[in-house]
């Protein structure tokens, strides 16, 4: 009986072992896991989407300057309140929780792929959709998409975690999930699928999750407009143009957009500096409510810079306002949009960029055929600046082109919109020596040249490691003194500084010995006879930088210097930068790090 019950078990061992080898674990059983979850996650983040939108819709409705009085019973007198409720509001829950509050914007979504395999916590996720939901249903004047790509990535990744999936497909769903919010609120799968591979993949096109990506978009999308309908976003008038006779004027159009971006890209970092720097303002309430409150009364004669402006765009393509109207409202946008983002609301730039673009456009050709006496049709220029502009603030092209044309629905002028849209990002890369993106993952230490490789050092300023207890001599202290100072030393070597007290180079024992060894009449010697040159970093510096320095000039210990290159402030030990490096390795728990240093070589010394 025992043989049998035995006989029974083995045989049954063997065929679960025979199915999971056979198709659990096969290619193609892979391959339909992941559209199934790939179309699991379409509809979630599809509903996702749904809720957003009548969320901001009743939003939009209740406080909406348009609809006061009819719902909400808040005279327009009053409107002012609103954006200072919202401001409230956020600034509570965000000094409720500052951990939560720092994962904003699209840039961790990327920040999660790379550090943390994908894994976002749904707290963050759910966080960050009540904020957007607030701050841009109160008025304050960001976009619904990066709201929406938090939710699609952070909506993937609680999936992954639900179904306790690998790693790598976490990483897989929360990239495809981000793409699939996109391609629902706006109801542009296309557009949807090239924000994925633009932005949260880094243009690799090899990667893995495309195929999941694109399911999901088209799911998504699916589940929007059966929902909401197909209704265009945008009411667009009859317009005329002449692709080849205004082809230099497109040419302009796509610089013009190009240095707007770089101008509000300046604009924005006026106002950090202005917070950070000048006002040195921490508080949340005072960043916030004093801008919400200017905006509040802002609003009250210019109520079309309420919310994410897409009310606006139609008025503009629709003749509704004048020229000198639409430069009010450009430069009023242009403003707040800085403030609002520096202050700490939440949003997205994509709403916005379409915004300023469709005013610059309207604005450039209005500009040309008053000066020039030119018949140039300010709608056709409206519609091709909104993907310059989407394309030059968000170093987004090939998605630009994408969404305006879904929005549009209009095939007539996509020849200019691609040329003004590709125009205005080679402007800004070329200025700014980089994309938007690539500039804030650079100053969290992630080189996305190097597909997303984390410089831990790159994050610490060497004036947090840098000691401030250093031996220094006058380059005149004869030998014999000078080896005193040797021996007394903290690091093993000195710096020798000249009458004016700046720094001429270090001296080690290693210069005494070989003097030692070469020169017989060496008390006739002064410190400035055995001092060899040194390389120098400034406090603000990354420690990166001096690691660097530190390995091609084989020393163990680097010199601060002030500002202007000579002062010396302090030393930096590479025994400290051991130690830093080893804490953030810890720290952030990832195995995606620059591991060029010859860390190896120093410890040996």
């Amino acid at each position: 009986m025992k043989e049998q019950i035995d006989s029974y078990l083995s045989f049954f061992s063997n065929l679960r072992r025979w199915i999971q080898d056979s198709y659990l674990e096969s290619d193609i059983s892979r391959y339909v896991a992941q559209i199934f979850f790939a179309m699991i996650l379409g509809v979630l983040a599809g509903l996702g989407a749904v809720l957003f939108h009548f969320l901001l819709e009743y939003m939009r409705v209740l406080f909406d300057p348009g609809h006061q009085g009819v719902v909400s019973g808040i005279s327009r007198d009053m409107v002012f309140l609103v954006p200072v409720a919202g401001a409230v509001i956020i600034g509570t829950t965000t000094w409720m929780f500052p951990a939560l509050s720092r994962e904003r914007g699209v840039v961790n979504v990327i920040k999660s792929l790379i550090i943390k395999k994908g894994f976002i916590p749904l707290k963050v996720t759910v966080f960050h959709l009540f904020n957007s939901i607030i701050t841009i249903g109160t008025g304050i004047p960001l976009g619904p998409e990066g709201p929406a790509a938090k939710m699609g990535s952070g909506i993937g990744s609680f999936m992954s975690q639900v179904f306790r999936l690998k790693s790598d497909n976490m990483k897989m769903y929360t990239a495809a999930g981000a793409a699939a919010a996109i391609s629902a609120v706006f109801n542009a799968p296309i557009a949807g699928v090239f924000f994925g591979i633009e932005v949260i993949l880094l243009n690799d096109l090899k990667n893995e999750a495309l195929s999941s990506l694109i399911i999901s978009s088209v799911v998504a999308d699916i589940i929007s407009r059966a929902v909401l309908g197909n209704e265009a976003l945008f009411k667009i008038p009859e317009y005329t143009f002449e692709v080849v006779s205004d082809f230099p004027y497109f040419l302009l159009l796509g610089i013009a957009c190009g240095f707007i971006s770089i101008l509000f890209f300046f604009f924005s970092k006026l106002i950090k500096k202005l917070f950070d720097e000048k006002l040195k303002v921490r508080n949340i309430y005072v960043r916030l409510i004093p801008i919400s409150l200017v905006f509040g009364l802002v609003l009250m004669k210019y109520n079309e810079l309420y919310g994410s402006g897409y009310s606006m765009i139609n008025s503009i393509l629709n003749y509704e306002y004048t020229v000198t109207t639409i430069c009010v409202l450009l430069v009023l946008k242009i403003i707040f949009l800085a403030a609002f983002l520096h202050a700490g609301a939440y949003g997205g730039l994509f709403a916005p960029s379409l915004g300023i673009g469709v005013m610059s456009g309207f604005i450039f050709a209005s500009g040309l055929n008053y000066l020039f006496n030119l018949s140039l049709d300010p709608v056709v220029f409206a519609l091709v600046a909104m993907g310059g502009l989407l394309a030059g603030i968000n170093s987004i092209p090939l998605t630009s082109m994408m969404l305006v044309f879904e929005l549009t629905s209009d095939y007539r002028f996509i020849l200019p919109l691609m040329l003004v849209s590709i125009m205005a990002y080679i402007v800004v890369v070329y200025v700014n020596k980089g994309t938007i993106y690539a500039s804030e993952l650079m100053e969290e230490g992630i080189d996305v040249s190097m597909m997303g490789e984390v410089d831990l050092l790159g994050q610490v300023k060497v004036k947090d490691l840098m000691k401030k207890d250093f031996d220094t001599v006058s380059y005149r202290v004869p030998f014999q003194a000078l080896l005193q100072e040797l021996l007394r030393s903290r690091y093993g070597d000195v710096n020798v500084v000249d009458d004016r007290k700046r720094l001429m180079g270090v001296v080690s024992l290693k210069e005494v010995r070989q003097a030692l060894i070469n020169n017989e009449l060496v008390d006739l010697l002064i410190a400035g006879d055995l001092i060899i040159t040194v390389p120098v970093v400034t406090a603000d510096d990354q420690v990166s930088v001096a690691v660097q320095k530190i390995e091609k000039y084989d020393i163990e210990n680097i010199p601060v210097v002030a500002k202007d290159g000579y002062t010396i402030i302090g030393m930096l030990r590479h025994q400290d930068i051991l130690q830093a490096y080893s804490t953030l390795l810890e720290a952030w728990e990832t195995d995606r790090f620059l591991s060029s240093y010859s860390f190896d070589r120093k410890k040996d010394k």
